[in-house]
């Protein structure tokens, strides 16, 4: 299966107009941003790099994270972890050599060539309309392909289940690292509890607006780190940095663990997220290899 890739973008807005670059005058407009390269371990570090580069100051670029969402390209999957920049950035942006730059008012998102994807969440950070899932809008067309034309009107309202369900898959995706399979996985694990977990725990309780999903994913990692859910816990710590968690925060929620949930916990759990580091090529400064 092909890797999945991480890519930062930020959206930097001054007096309501969104900052928009390409690489060359026939491509697509992105965010301001780039690819996390391999053994990078911070991404909020990598985010503030590249806006600096652009000449854009943020006072806190790890408070701007705003979620992450899935795009694809030729290549395969990207995990897209998006940035809000704060209104009091400074600077004056400027290209880089042979790179487009613009300004653009939201609604020129819908006349210029940019990914869907990405256009949709842009718009919906501008509270212009909610993002649905693209998933929700092709259950919909499968089910009105499958269904007599007499028993269509009945799919003008789904079920509440439809909603979560596809939240719910985000989740799950980004927490697998767009595992295709994970679905499957999931229902031949434990059949009788997959829909719950799917609509209820990643449909509805990963959704509340109080936390973004970065932060509850570095609480789960907390919580099975100290009940000694190793199993979990690794595949919990990879769903951390798929959405968006630096290592050193992770580090820092294993501290915690230590201090609250008592040292053994922490040192048993340690060499699962040292598995996982390994894994995904990160690298920390003063860490001796063995």
């Amino acid at each position: 299966m092909t890797p999945n890739r991480i890519h930062l973008g930020a959206i930097v807005a001054r007096e309501g107009k969104l900052l928009l670059v390409r690489a060359h005058p026939d491509a697509r407009w992105e965010l301001p941003g780039g690819p996390l390269a391999p053994g990078k371990a911070d991404a909020d570090e990598e985010m503030d790099a590249f806006l600096m580069m652009l000449g854009v100051n943020t006072l806190a670029i790890e408070e701007d994270f705003l979620e992450t969402i899935h795009l694809a390209d030729a290549d395969g999957r990207i995990i897209y972890n998006l940035y809000y920049a704060s209104t009091d950035w400074t600077g004056e942006p400027a290209p880089a050599e042979s790179q487009d730059l613009g300004w653009f008012e939201p609604a020129d998102l819908h006349n210029i060539s940019i990914d869907e994807t990405l256009r949709t969440a842009i718009l919906a950070a501008f509270g212009i309309f909610p993002r649905e899932d693209p998933s929700e809008a092709i259950l919909r067309a499968m089910q009105a392909n499958l269904t007599p034309a007499g028993e269509r009107s009945m799919l003008t309202s789904a079920p509440a289940t439809t909603g979560k369900r596809a939240a719910g898959l985000d989740v799950l995706r980004t927490l697998s690292g767009g595992n295709p399979n994970a679905e499957a996985e999931l229902r031949s694990a434990c059949p009788e509890l997959a829909d719950a977990i799917l609509d209820f725990s990643m449909g509805e309780v990963w959704q509340g607006a109080a936390l973004d999903r970065r932060t509850r994913s570095l609480m789960v990692v907390v919580m099975l780190a100290a009940a000694g859910q190793h199993a979990s816990l690794k595949s919990h710590i990879g769903g951390a940095l798929n959405h968006g968690a630096s290592a050193e925060a992770i580090i820092e929620a294993m501290k915690m663990v230590a201090v609250y949930a008592g040292f053994p916990a922490a040192v048993a759990a340690w060499p699962t997220m040292e598995e996982v580091f390994a894994e995904r090529g990160i690298s920390r400064p003063g860490r001796v290899r063995r």
